[in-house]
C-alpha cells in the first residue's frame, strides 16, 4: 500500500544535469504539498526490471533520454496527444494501479514560442528522438509550412516518427554539407552542445553562415550552447530550452497533483531553474 506522500522523480540513463528535482522541489514548496522528488538513474541493460520496480514505488515520473519510446510498454492508458505524438515524457499512477502516460514537452515547446509567429515558415530539426517527435507535432498545430528533419541514421527512425496530415516533412541524412539556407526556424533536438559535448555544435559556421539574419535558432539544451552562442553572433533569436523545461514540468506537476497550472506555479518553478542555472 502506498504512503499519502506522494513519491515522484526523473528516469533516464544520465541525469547529471537534470535541473527537473530543483525546480519541482520548488512546485511542491509552492503548493504545500507533501512530496519528494528524486533521480533514478537506470542503465539500458537493467531498465526491464529497474523500470518495474519504480512503477510500484512511485506516484509519477518524469521520463527523459533515452525511455520515452520504450516506457510505452510499460503504459496501461496512454493519453490522446501522447499517442499522437508517440513517446511519453510523463507517468502517473494512480491509487488503482493504472499507469498512464502523457506527454508534456509538447506544451513546454509550444508555449515557450507563444511570443513567435511561425506560421508559414521553413523548420530544420536536427534529431529524431522522443523530444523532436513532440516538437514535430508542435509545429505541425503552429502551421509552420514545411519541415526537414535530419538525422543520422535514416532508416532507423523514419518509420517511428510521427505522420504529419497538414504539413509538409522530409527526412534527410544528418550531415555536416546540408545547405540549410532556406530555413527560417532551426531546432537542436541533438545531446551535441550539453555535457561532455559541450564544445561541440551539431553544424559547422558555415553552415549557420546561411542563415538569414532575424531567423530563430532554438536548441533544446537549456544553456547557452556554443551553437546559441554563434547565432547571436550572426544576429539570428537565440533560445535555449530551459523555458520549455519549466513549462513541461509544471504541466508534469498538475497532472500529478491535480493543481492548477497557472503563472504563480509557473513563475516559482523557472525561478528556482534561474538560481540553480546561475
Amino acid at each position: 500500500m502506498r504512503d499519502e506522500k506522494l513519491s515522484l522523480g526523473v528516469v533516464g540513463a544520465t541525469l547529471k544535469h537534470s535541473k527537473s528535482p530543483e525546480i519541482q522541489a520548488a512546485a511542491i514548496a509552492h503548493s504545500k504539498i507533501d512530496a519528494d522528488y528524486n533521480k533514478y538513474e537506470i542503465d539500458p541493460d537493467n531498465f526491464e526490471s529497474e523500470i518495474r520496480q519504480l512503477l510500484m514505488k512511485l506516484h509519477g515520473m518524469n521520463i527523459t533520454i533515452p525511455y520515452k519510446e520504450t516506457i510505452l510498454n510499460y503504459i496501461n492508458k496512454v493519453d490522446k496527444l501522447a499517442k499522437r505524438i508517440g513517446a511519453v515524457n510523463t507517468v502517473r499512477i494512480n491509487r488503482g494501479g493504472l499507469i498512464e502516460g502523457y506527454n508534456t514537452d509538447y506544451y513546454g515547446f509550444k508555449e515557450s514560442l507563444k511570443y513567435h509567429d511561425l506560421k508559414d515558415k521553413n523548420v530544420t530539426i536536427l534529431g529524431g528522438g522522443g523530444a523532436a517527435r513532440a516538437v514535430l507535432i508542435a509545429l505541425e498545430d503552429l502551421e509552420v509550412a514545411r519541415i526537414e528533419v535530419r538525422i543520422r541514421n535514416v532508416d532507423k527512425v523514419v518509420n517511428n516518427l510521427p505522420r504529419l496530415e497538414n504539413c509538409e516533412m522530409k527526412v534527410e541524412l544528418f550531415n555536416r554539407e546540408s545547405d540549410i539556407s532556406e530555413t527560417n526556424v532551426l531546432i537542436n533536438a541533438t545531446p551535441l552542445g550539453q555535457g561532455r559535448l559541450s564544445g561541440e555544435m551539431p553544424l559547422t559556421s558555415a553552415q549557420l553562415d546561411c542563415l538569414k539574419e532575424g531567423s530563430i535558432v532554438y536548441d533544446l539544451i537549456y544553456s547557452d550552447t556554443l551553437m546559441l552562442q554563434e547565432a547571436k553572433k550572426r544576429k539570428c533569436h537565440a533560445i535555449n530550452g530551459s523555458e520549455m523545461l519549466v513549462l513541461q514540468g509544471a504541466e508534469s506537476f498538475s497532472i500529478w497533483t491535480g493543481t492548477e497550472l497557472n503563472e504563480a506555479l509557473i513563475s516559482k518553478m523557472r525561478d528556482a531553474f534561474h538560481a540553480v542555472a546561475a
